[in-house]
């Protein structure tokens, strides 16, 4: 037996839908039955709120096969057609398995711009408060304005995701969102102006390396292979090519026909 958990909203049910179409022997349940047994191989599920989370750590502690979906690295995820991440056992995918370029180069809307290394300033990106509570991230803005403190006298700008809600715990033990603490304005960064972006799992570090920033991550972050992660080191960044891990990326995203005629675990399973 396999499970996809339901999401309960109108607007995302139709990404897991598609994800258990495409997936033998699947049952479209809520979070409570997968947390009420470990008789399943595999079960796939959206984000980590208001249950999910807790199916993550069920999967996780029990060493069954869990397929993280969320929003895609890059691509529309809202209309038709659309692209969404899909992640075997991890929340993004943290290492390169060397694909061929021929997804990124179909998919991939933006210019691949050359390192320009002349930025100023340093672009600090903390995680969202669901990811702090999820993966135990609530000290590291405190932590790495620190360290960079210690080791640049550059300027440090800090820029939350733009909608950021706060992650509350309900008496059921699910993580829902509260009310957005995040008042600052969701305006283009001046990527010419980036020295490096310095963050936890967001992928900004795809949008950084696309325009010419190096990035650092002392997370798992989807291009941590070429991220340095020794925070002390912010003045001598890694520069290293970004299209090999861009061309990993774009077979970790998938389509809504990819999903339900089960491409997506012919990739993710390796067959």
């Amino acid at each position: 037996m396999n499970y996809a958990v339901r999401t309960e909203r109108v607007k995302t049910e139709k990404y897991v839908e598609s994800a258990a179409r495409g997936m033998p022997n699947c049952k479209l349940t809520n979070y409570e039955t997968v947390l009420s047994t470990t008789d399943f191989d595999k079960v796939v599920f959206m984000g980590v709120l208001r249950g999910t989370h807790l199916v993550y750590k069920h999967a996780q502690n029990n060493k069954k096969d869990f397929y993280y979906i969320d929003r895609p690295y890059w691509g529309e995820s809202r209309a038709t057609p659309y692209w969404m991440r899909c992640v075997k056992n991890e929340h993004v995918k943290t290492f390169v398995d060397h694909k061929p370029d021929d997804r990124f180069k179909k998919t991939f809307k933006g210019e691949l711009k050359p390192f320009h290394k002349n930025g100023k300033y340093v672009l600090v990106v903390p995680p969202s408060h669901a990811m702090a509570k999820m993966f135990n991230g609530k000290d590291w803005l405190d932590n790495t304005l620190k360290i960079l403190k210690e080791n640049t006298d550059r300027e440090l700008v800090v820029r939350e995701k733009p909608y950021n809600p706060a992650a509350i715990i309900d008496g059921e033990g699910k993580m829902v969102p509260g009310k957005s603490e995040n008042n600052q304005p969701a305006k283009p960064f001046e990527w010419d102006k980036v020295h490096a972006v310095v963050t936890f799992n967001s992928s900004i570090t795809i949008k950084a390396l696309t325009n010419g920033v190096p990035a650092f991550a002392n997370f798992d972050n989807p291009c941590l292979p070429i991220c340095e992660q020794d925070f002390s080191k912010i003045e001598t960044p890694r520069y290293e090519d970004p299209r090999p891990v861009l061309n990993s990326l774009a077979y970790n995203q998938f389509t809504q026909e990819e999903f339900r005629n089960g491409y997506y675990l012919e990739v993710l399973d390796g067959r």
